[in-house]
């Protein structure tokens, strides 16, 4: 009778490696030492074609559309290959844009980290960013993948500068098909079809003339469902309507990606994401927090050698909540690569997949020439937003869609011509500090909350939440841009914005209180706006002095404190913010000098973007001469200085709007 063998411990550690390999339900036999010798070959080749064992990974991504795709039950779309993709794969029902414009979301999505966080929070800057923030695809790289990008990049900080560095390949040109034999890819091809610029008049003869759209729309205008934000106008209608056909075209685009994967026989082994870079297009949807700028489609396709990433089986919707900042995470952990800490979302797929949030936090910051600073958090049912900077119209200070898209001409010409009603009518007026909407029963955010005693604990709630998020983020957005180059740079102790807030010299709880006081613009908190002023920390001192600006109210002490900023603050931004509050109260004169020396003196654009800004919001603009509107346009800005100057660029937007409309002033609030 034989004997019988003794399990061996060293070949049931290989099997554990075949099974982290090949699946994690992959059954553990008990080995012994007459296969061991059998096992170990069979393990050599398994670690040796491990990098084929990697899935391939396909981002599809459109532009600035919100969920008007058949199977997110869209009744105008006509999106057959993306219902397909959704069919037999998984879609997302609560999927969100951290950022609801371009750059700042395409940050998050290479980093994983908020932009927030990263100081790319302002629309297209180029600030420099420390050289251990994460980036997925030099990640992806280093483990074996072949990395391409075709062909947009948009990173809104100096990586736009090294993108060739950040791929194997990114141009029109890029194309998985390019790889070596035998390593796995990942591959995003962006189809700028949908992107709000497309629906200028002569891009819609194009498409119609190649007949890539119809020459009549799909859609008869007076079927769509408008929101009530919006007037009843023909060019509404219309844009509305258009938009739907290049959906339907994207989807087209879109589908042929998909069929590229059939033809080559790489389909069964490629992982699919399809979704948009922000929600969109028309008025009040792209670049604001609501949730027309933020909530997406996402749709993810698992062939059946990759369907236990997900406990959603093809077919069904996942429900839980993600957002961009999630998806870097994810791609690293499926890909099999060692996840970054620095990574701040969750894992939402895979054998690594962590515990859906409760929440998922948006931003708002700079948008081109428009000031902002809004936060929002929602729980997929209620969606709370906090307006830091609340005089600030959504519908003033946007130089592109206004002259890409004809229903923000007419929305402005109708609001203008004193026809739009009490709802429209807000997109051109300043804003409640403070905005809680039911998702559920008011799809399209118009009714706010913020008063109802129903609703007293859930707005404390998701108030405490969102604080607690950017005090754990490090939120730069509480630094006014235009101070930033006063607290960083090549000869300072901080290099970069990421650094100083990551220190204890960023007092980020203190300044959120401030900052949440000052937004509310209550005259009976003067004198804790003025206590503000007459701090030691700068960014402190801009918040006192916005806490009275807000207020438009006069105040003796609010007045002696602020003509001292004036005269002898070291901080350019404050000084400008104690204007705005003097021109207001009738002290036109010595804000205007004020500020005009400002303009002059300086040569960082971020200043320069917050005194043009502040003419405007002083009311003192009217005290410019034609002459120096023209002598601001021309001013240059130098590159070699260590300072980020595009908010100069789309300043000089505001310039030329005055100028083209002189000597009619522009009104900006």
């Amino acid at each position: 009778m034989p004997l019988k063998e003794e399990p061996t411990i060293l070949s049931t550690n290989f099997l554990r490696t075949v099974q982290s390999v090949f699946h994690p339900e992959f059954s553990l036999p008990i080995m012994t030492k007459s296969n061991a010798f059998t096992l170990f070959f069979i393990l050599l080749g398994v670690l040796s074609c491990k990098q084929q064992q990697q899935p391939n990974i396909l981002w599809i991504v459109t532009e600035d559309i919100s969920p008007y795709l058949g199977s997110y039950g869209c009744k105008e779309a006509q999106t057959p290959n993306l219902d397909k993709l959704a069919e037999n794969g998984i879609r997302f029902t609560h999927a969100y844009a951290n950022s609801p414009v371009c750059a700042i979301a395409r940050s998050t999505l290479l980093t994983g980290m908020y932009a927030t966080t990263t100081g790319t929070n302002n629309m297209r800057v180029r600030q420099v960013i420390p050289h251990e923030i994460p980036v997925y695809s030099k990640i992806l790289m280093k483990n074996g993948y072949y990395c391409t990008n075709n062909a947009k990049t948009d990173y809104n900080s100096h990586l736009e500068f090294e993108k060739n560095n950040l791929w194997d390949e990114t141009s029109k040109k890029a194309h998985w098909k390019n790889r070596p034999e035998g390593k796995p890819f990942f591959s995003i091809f962006n189809i700028g079809t949908t992107h709000e610029g497309q629906l200028i008049e002569e891009r819609i003869k194009g498409y119609i003339d190649r007949g890539e759209i119809p020459s009549k729309t799909r859609t008869n205008p007076e079927d769509i469902e408008l929101p009530p934000y919006q007037p009843d106008l023909p060019e509404v209608r219309q844009d509305w309507a258009r938009l739907h056909d290049l959906v339907t075209r994207m989807d087209e685009t879109a589908g042929m990606r998909l069929q590229e994967l059939e033809d080559e026989g790489v389909a069964d082994n490629t992982i699919v994401f399809f979704y948009s870079d922000h929600g969109g297009q028309l008025a009040r949807s792209k670049r604001f927090v609501y949730n027309s700028g933020t909530r997406v489609p996402f749709i993810v396709y698992l062939p059946d050698k990759w369907k236990h990433l997900s406990d959603v089986r093809k077919g069904e919707t996942y429900k839980d909540l993600v957002s961009f900042v999630d998806f870097p995470k994810t791609l690293v952990s499926i890909a099999g690569c060692d996840v970054p800490e620095l990574m701040q979302g969750h894992v939402f797929l895979g054998g690594n997949k962590e515990e859906s949030p409760d929440h998922v936090h948006l931003y708002r910051d700079r948008m081109d020439e428009q000031p902002g600073f809004s936060r929002a958090t929602t729980d997929g049912k209620y969606h709370f937003i906090r307006n830091f900077l609340p005089h600030v119209p959504d519908g003033s200070a946007l130089h592109f869609p206004y002259t890409v898209q004809a229903n923000w001409r007419a929305f402005e010409q109708h609001f203008r011509d004193g026809q739009c009603d009490e709802i429209q009518s807000r997109f051109f007026s300043s804003k409640p500090t403070l905005q809680l909407f039911d998702l559920e029963n008011d799809k399209w955010e118009i009714n706010n909350l913020v008063s109802e005693p129903e609703h007293q604990e859930r707005l404390k709630r998701m108030s405490q939440k969102l604080d607690q998020w950017m005090i754990d983020t490090r939120d730069i957005g509480l630094i006014p841009e235009a101070m930033y180059f006063d607290l960083i740079g090549n000869e300072k102790k901080y290099k970069t914005l990421y650094e100083y807030a990551q220190s204890s010299e960023y007092d980020i709880e203190r300044i959120l209180e401030v900052a949440k006081a000052a937004s509310l613009g209550e005259i009976k908190r003067m004198s804790e706006y003025v206590s503000y002023m007459k701090d030691k920390n700068p960014i402190v001192r801009y918040w006192g002095a916005y806490g009275a600006f807000l207020t438009k109210k006069k105040d003796k002490k609010a007045i002696a404190t602020l003509k001292k900023i004036l005269k002898s603050d070291d901080k350019v931004v404050n000084r400008l913010m104690a204007a705005q509050y003097l021109g207001i109260i009738e002290e036109s004169n010595l804000a205007f000098k004020a500020i005009l020396k400002d303009v002059e003196a300086t040569d960082d654009g971020s200043v320069f973007h917050a005194a043009i800004m502040a003419f405007y919001y002083s009311h003192t603009d009217h005290l410019l001469s034609k002459g120096d509107l023209l002598r601001f346009s021309k001013k240059a800005f130098p590159r070699d200085i260590g300072i980020d100057q595009t908010a100069a660029h789309y300043t000089k937007r505001v310039l030329d709007k005055a100028l083209n409309m002189w000597p009619e002033r522009i009104t900006m609030d």
